[in-house]
């Protein structure tokens, strides 16, 4: 997996304040985490939504194009490890017009965990000498 810290020195980035995308060794995207913003769905689902300037949406949008729907990739946010996702896909890329700032382009990236958590496997015992028999 990359390093971090190689990747902190080669985009000048504080990866206390980033998240990093990551596929394979060499693609390589980190976004401040303030232009951001994580939605989880209950059906290991989740989106991440940015608000980049136009800059970053073309540097997002060149990275997640290379994506097929299904492909996995990793991401890291604020250094606290790595997690595999499926890529989803991206939504279409609307700007975000407004007189007390720079306009900034909204798009959102659809992910799926990619290590399903494993249901309770507890069963009720059914015999009587089960040593769990007398839990009840």
């Amino acid at each position: 997996m990359i390093k971090l810290d190689d990747v902190a020195r080669d985009n000048d980035v504080n990866l206390d304040e980033s998240v990093v995308f990551v596929k394979g060794k060499e693609d390589i995207l980190s976004v401040d985490i303030n232009s951001l913003g994580i939605m989880q769905r209950s059906d290991d689902t989740m989106g991440v939504k940015f608000s980049l300037t136009p800059k970053q949406t073309k540097e997002l949008e060149k990275f997640f194009s290379k994506f097929q729907n299904g492909e996995k990739f990793y991401f890291n946010i604020s250094r606290t490890g790595y997690r595999p996702v499926y890529y989803r896909g991206l939504s279409p890329i609307t700007k975000e017009v407004s007189q007390e700032y720079e306009s900034k382009f909204n798009v959102t990236l659809f992910m799926q965990k990619a290590i399903a958590v494993p249901d309770d496997n507890y069963f009720e015992p059914t015999c009587e000498c089960c040593e769990f028999c007398h839990i009840g």
